[in-house]
């Protein structure tokens, strides 16, 4: 089994996110990458964890992903555009919500996305987006995150 590695685009992942990410990392040794355009605060230090801070320039942090990920690791991130470079290449990638991306809703992403930006570019009243995030959001992100991590092997927590 080769050792999946976490990268987790983090400009707008919230903190309890972060924290479950944190924690199933450790409990597996598995090593975890936060990328972004600015420093984010980890729940605690660990030798497995890192931060990259990338430059100020539009997609740096999403292009440093798409460099860096393999087809073993896993990509968190809410990003729809980042998360199709990366279904592209065969990469696992889910949300903060829990939701799992492949191409089918990827591409029903895409155009919702396209319609809104279009809506709001004639004045109208966007959607209403995504709720509040709360336990809900949270419970089925951390219950996602495991069955992925799973299904890549990893059954039983370093000691």
């Amino acid at each position: 089994m080769n050792e999946t590695k976490i990268w987790v685009d983090a400009d707008n992942c919230p903190q309890a996110v972060r924290e479950v990410i944190l924690n199933k990392a450790k409990s597996f040794g598995l090593k975890v990458t936060y990328a972004a355009n600015r420093i984010i605060p980890f729940a605690f230090e660990d030798p497995l964890f890192t931060m990259h801070v990338c430059p100020e320039t539009a997609g740096a942090a999403d292009d440093y992903i798409v460099s860096q990920a393999t087809e073993d690791d896993i990509v968190i991130t809410k990003d729809i555009p980042l998360a199709q470079r990366l279904i592209d290449r065969k990469i696992t990638v889910i949300n903060d919500r829990g939701t799992v991306f492949d191409q089918k809703k990827i591409q029903y992403m895409m155009e919702e996305r396209e319609l809104s930006m279009q809506m709001a570019a004639l004045g109208l009243k966007k959607g209403a987006g995504w709720s509040v995030f709360g336990k809900k959001e949270l419970a089925a992100f951390s219950k996602t995150f495991c069955n992925i991590l799973y299904q890549k092997g990893y059954k039983t927590p370093v000691l």
